[in-house]
């Protein structure tokens, strides 16, 4: 991979598809993650850290497209969850360094999102619903 576009496509598919060692080589160790999330990460493992602890949730990452220039990129995917909720929208601009991607500003559709936190909260499984598609 060498262009922003095929990096940021591989990042959400590695994201969406929970392959974290995959999304660990995508990620600069010194990256940053901020946006409409409670805490902003700093380094590349606590960046991976974030999606894990978004699986028991998690069922996919729908992408709907990727705009990409040569020091950035902006992607849309729908957040496939196992909550009454279904699907989050979000976007996330990253940027990059050295090939890797060094920042992510998340902007997400924050009307269902409390629901979903408080399904991840009250341990998940319990509360989920059964849901594959």
């Amino acid at each position: 991979m060498d262009n922003t576009r095929d990096i940021a496509t591989e990042y959400a598919t590695a994201a969406g598809n929970k392959d974290y060692e995959r999304l660990a080589q995508l990620v600069h160790p010194n990256s940053t993650f901020t946006g409409t999330v409670r805490n902003e990460t700093h380094g590349g493992a606590a960046f991976v850290d974030g999606f894990r602890n978004l699986a028991p949730v998690t069922i996919r990452h729908e992408l709907r497209t990727v705009i990409a220039d040569d020091d950035g990129a902006a992607i849309l995917y729908d957040l496939v969850t196992n909550t009454e909720v279904g699907s989050v929208l979000c976007t996330e601009f990253l940027t990059f360094q050295d090939g890797l991607i060094n920042s992510s500003t998340l902007v997400f559709d924050w009307r269902r999102w409390p629901e979903v936190l408080q399904q991840l909260q009250a341990g998940g499984a319990t509360r989920l619903r059964t849901r594959t598609a």
